[in-house]
């Protein structure tokens, strides 16, 4: 079911066992209140289980684990531990997980689901988080995935992978803020605002969307993905839905319905009905990036929020494993066949005599 509202016009050294630090709380989008003490449940896609509260989560002491050969890389990182004048031990401020740099690079490297939880952690608030834009450089996430997929090397029809995409994976291109993409980073909250309500009613009880960082893939840990928020139902804190936000530049005074019926590269398609129900293009690049979300969290189902001054629309996406089957294939190919090589040569000139001063 698509849920849509109409709007009139714009709103505006070692470690003791017992230490428990505290990582960056969380943080929900503006206008939306939950209660502090929520309790939060992951179910990873292997069927393991872990909780955190919002306020606090406990962490391992400090281990630095690297089973290369193994392929799984395990960091647990505790509290350092000074000694007093007095005679105490008081532990150091959090230093937060290992750097991206402490993780080999290989696409077949798997990471432990509590440094993925620690990665989220640090990277809470994405772009305005510099953390963000580090722990996302030389992986693939779910923005780019699409035009990867669908790129002629990896569908074999050129030898040489395309250079916006390296350096879009790679971090070496140039930050770009449209007009376009500002428009939506300042209309997000709203639509969030709006999204809430919507849901709330629909499903007949309140529910949150919290705020997150980048998920790493513990499986695929050159994959990774920053979903606009996750939906949690407000009274058990039980995560639901992956939240993605499309605030339209183009379409900004128009209905989405209008923006359906005139506009044939538009996102959405109408569905038969009356209200007529809009349905994400399987073909277009939001369906993507949305399956790699859901494959990255390990969520099955995502909503869609397409936001307008004159409409909030909300559509629903279910994961579709056959299909981004398919699409992880190619994007590992790109990995594989593209990026490492990229950063391989590119360290090789860096550690060289002729090195350049922004290696």
């Amino acid at each position: 079911m698509t849920m849509r509202k109409q709007s009139a016009g714009q709103t505006s050294g070692q470690t003791l066992p017992s230490q428990k630090p505290v990582l960056p709380q969380v943080r929900y989008h503006p206008s939306i209140q939950v209660p502090a003490d929520a309790v939060l449940t992951k179910t990873a896609s292997k069927g393991k289980t872990w909780t955190r509260t919002a306020t606090a989560r406990p962490l391992q002491t400090r281990t630095n684990t690297k089973d290369v050969k193994g392929k799984r890389f395990t960091n647990s990182t505790g509290p350092a531990v000074r000694p007093d004048p007095d005679g105490e031990e008081k532990p150091e401020e959090e230093p937060g997980p290992p750097t991206p740099e402490q993780l080999p690079l290989d696409s077949e490297i798997q990471i432990d689901q509590d440094l993925v939880d620690q990665i989220e952690a640090w990277t809470r608030g994405q772009r305005l988080n510099k953390h963000w834009f580090t722990w996302r450089k030389n992986r693939i996430t779910a923005s780019v995935a699409h035009g990867i997929a669908h790129c002629r090397f990896v569908n074999g029809k050129s030898q040489t992978p395309p250079q916006s995409y390296l350096d879009a994976v790679t971090g070496e291109g140039p930050r770009v803020q449209t007009r376009a993409m500002s428009w939506g980073v300042d209309m997000e909250a709203e639509a969030v605002r709006r999204y809430q309500v919507l849901k709330s009613e629909a499903l007949g009880h309140p529910v949150s969307v919290l705020d997150c960082g980048l998920y790493v893939d513990p499986e695929r840990s050159w994959l990774a993905a920053s979903p606009d928020g996750i939906v949690t139902d407000s009274r058990t804190g039980r995560r639901l839905l992956v939240l993605e936000v499309k605030c339209p530049f183009k379409h900004r005074n128009r209905r989405v319905e209008d923006a359906c019926r005139e506009d044939p590269a538009f996102c959405l398609q109408l569905q038969p009905g009356h209200p007529p129900q809009y349905r994400l293009k399987t073909s277009h690049s939001y369906f993507t990036q949305i399956q790699c979300q859901l494959a990255v969290t390990g969520l099955q189902r995502a909503d869609l929020v397409v936001f307008t001054l004159q409409e909030t629309a909300v559509v629903p996406v279910s994961f579709q494993p056959e299909l981004w089957q398919e699409t992880v294939c190619k994007l590992e190919l790109f990995y594989r066949s593209a990026v490492l090589p990229h950063i391989r040569l590119k360290k090789q000139h860096c550690a060289g005599p002729a090195a350049r001063t922004e290696c």
